[in-house]
């Protein structure tokens, strides 16, 4: 591995690791690599390269298989069981605790919206504790896993609905105690719809990814827009991990009053 190393950390998702390679490497080598993985978690059976940044409204991460077939693994977190397809839809086994953060403070009258919500690690826990969820996402293969994923869990009362959340959420009739915007790149582009389904008192859970001083600018913008609908406005910032030298994530946990 003279041209390059293997990143020290890689992530883990029921039977397959994600590995990220630093430099550039020879299929080999990655296979080489990869071998010595497989020797060292005995749970592993699939490994896929990282090959470039998660984007695009369906998240869809860019990867590449090494050592096994299919991409479908089934992961367990705080209790509950997912069914993921890491090549088809976003999930960070890494936002385990932030996510059991946010569970941790569902109360069980509470309705709550998930805005972005994947294959469920949010919806399908918040849903044991409180009165029931709706959970969107644009992402087809993400809206097919979640509904075995309720099945799985054995979960009943989750409204789901797959396509674009701006539009389904202006149609939704009811109004949320908790909305989770767990979209780091863009959710804060939400955030004026998101406000009109809110209650008094609710609280929003909303991401982004933030470098230098620009968590100034996301909370400027948080009380420009929900100054629009409330009164009083108060914000609590929460680190949840790095994703990138000098670039983290964020949630900030919002709580808006008449």
């Amino acid at each position: 591995m003279e041209k390059g190393k293997l990143n020290k950390s890689f992530d883990i998702i029921g039977d397959i690791a994600i590995v990220k390679f630093d430099g550039k490497l020879k299929k080999n080598d990655k296979i080489n690599a990869a071998e010595t993985i497989l020797t060292k978690n005995r749970n592993v059976k699939r490994i896929f390269e990282k090959i470039g940044m998660i984007n695009g409204e369906e998240r869809l991460p860019k990867l590449r298989q090494l050592i096994g077939k299919g991409s479908v693994t089934l992961y367990k977190e705080n209790g509950f069981s997912f069914y993921v397809d890491v090549k088809k839809v976003f999930f960070s086994p890494r936002m385990s605790n932030e996510r059991l953060r946010v569970i941790n403070q569902v109360r069980n009258e509470e309705n709550v919206l998930d805005m972005f919500c994947g294959v469920g690690p949010f919806t399908i826990p918040a849903a044991k504790k409180c009165k029931g969820v709706t959970a969107i996402d644009i992402n087809e293969k993400a809206i097919e896993l979640l509904e075995k994923n309720i099945k799985l869990n054995r979960i009943q009362n989750i409204n789901f609905y797959c396509g674009d959340s701006r539009k389904i959420v202006n149609k939704l009739d009811e109004r949320f105690d908790r909305i989770i915007m767990n979209f780091p790149l863009y959710a804060y582009k939400f955030l004026d719809v998101s406000a009109k389904k809110c209650k008094s008192g609710s609280i929003i859970h909303l991401y982004a990814f933030i470098k230098d001083n620009e968590s100034i600018e996301i909370k400027k913008h948080i009380k420009e827009v929900l100054t629009k609908h409330f009164k009083t406005i108060k914000i609590t910032e929460h680190r949840t991990g790095e994703v990138a030298p000098f670039l983290e994530r964020k949630c900030f946990d919002i709580m808006v009053k008449n």
